[in-house]
């Protein structure tokens, strides 16, 4: 494990596809024994980057989970370019038939066993679109949704479908190699350099250049020319323009009073991903029925961290509150 992990995670292959082999680690609490909660960790990274052993790794979501008696779980998901989001909308449906098999309760030590109808999962920025994915399209459901700075709330909004100045991790990544990682067919589902430093890889660069030229939709969706075409009508009419076969992938249309519980924590000063998208799927799920909370973490930044003190930075202020009240949710839901 790198140096920032915590010891003791396991590593399974949850999905091969192509000779391509998707894997998750997970981490048992101390003494596990029982039939046990989990919650599930998806990485952000702008759907193109990232790692389930990046330096997002939530210490302190898995700290909750050590503390509680869950299983935590951290999973990797096929990064856009060559595939797609309809990819990762595979990959969140594989991986909870994964966790119901017996393959994977065969994996936990004697008298320890997964309890499938309280399975949290939680996404951050990008990684919230597979967590997303998984309350829709998943079997068995999530209990209980947790997103972070969480795209995929709204894909038809301006922000996505217009060019836009650099945002504030723009500058992380070299623009001049775009080139060179749109030839690259090779299936990607871990971004983590092999020095074990787990900082993203240029990869992101696909992000950066994508969002610039307005055509994240066309990168995420393999769709050359699907932002300028629904750029071109008022945001009421994008639903009904998508392509047929592209529209299980706007997450947002797919929401029904089904969706398990959810709570959102953003930022209100995100430029990289618009705290719109957590306030649209709080209020559709509002207007459904179904439990939700938002925790809008003011003046926060993406990521919710403060880097005005240098580096390492902070947390924003409001965002281990907010945190802390995220988790409180997801424990009232699984009953504690």
């Amino acid at each position: 494990m790198p140096p920032h992990l915590p010891e003791g995670g396991k590593t399974l292959v949850y999905f091969t596809v192509d000779g391509h082999d998707v894997k998750l680690d997970y981490y048992l609490p101390p003494n596990a024994s029982g039939n046990l909660p989990a919650i599930i960790y998806y990485h952000g990274g702008g759907m193109t980057a990232g790692s389930r052993r990046g330096f997002g790794f939530p210490h302190w979501l898995y700290n909750h989970c050590q503390q509680n008696n869950y299983i935590f779980i951290s999973a990797d998901y096929r990064l856009c370019h060559p595939t797609t989001a309809l990819d990762q909308i595979e990959d969140a449906k594989a991986l909870f038939r994964f966790l119901a098999s017996d393959e994977f309760q065969n994996s936990l030590p004697q008298n320890t066993t997964l309890d499938t109808t309280r399975i949290a999962v939680t996404g951050f920025s990008a990684g919230a679109y597979s967590a997303r994915a998984a309350c829709i399209y998943a079997t068995p459901k999530p209990a209980v949704l947790l997103t972070g700075y969480g795209s995929a709330g709204d894909w038809l909004l301006d922000h996505w479908t217009t060019g836009r100045p650099p945002t504030s991790i723009a500058s992380m990544v070299n623009l001049d190699e775009v080139p060179k990682l749109l030839a690259d067919k090779t299936v990607v589902s871990d971004d983590m350099p092999e020095d074990g430093k787990g900082m993203m890889t240029n990869r992101f660069a696909l992000t950066v250049r994508w969002e610039l030229d307005g055509t994240f939709l066309d990168g995420c969706l393999g769709r050359p020319g699907l932002g300028a075409q629904l750029n071109q009508l008022k945001y009421a009419q994008r639903a009904a323009a998508i392509p047929e076969d592209l529209k299980p992938a706007f997450l947002q249309l797919h929401v029904t009073r089904e969706h398990p519980p959810a709570v959102f924590v953003h930022g209100t000063a995100d430029d990289v991903v618009p705290d719109q998208e957590s306030v649209n799927h709080y209020e559709q799920l509002k207007r459904l029925g179904v439990k939700t909370e938002l925790l809008l973490v003011e003046g926060g930044q993406h990521g919710l961290m403060d880097f005005s003190q240098g580096f390492p930075p902070k947390p924003a202020k409001g965002s281990v509150e907010a945190y802390n009240r995220g988790l409180e949710f997801v424990d009232e839901v699984f009953g504690r």
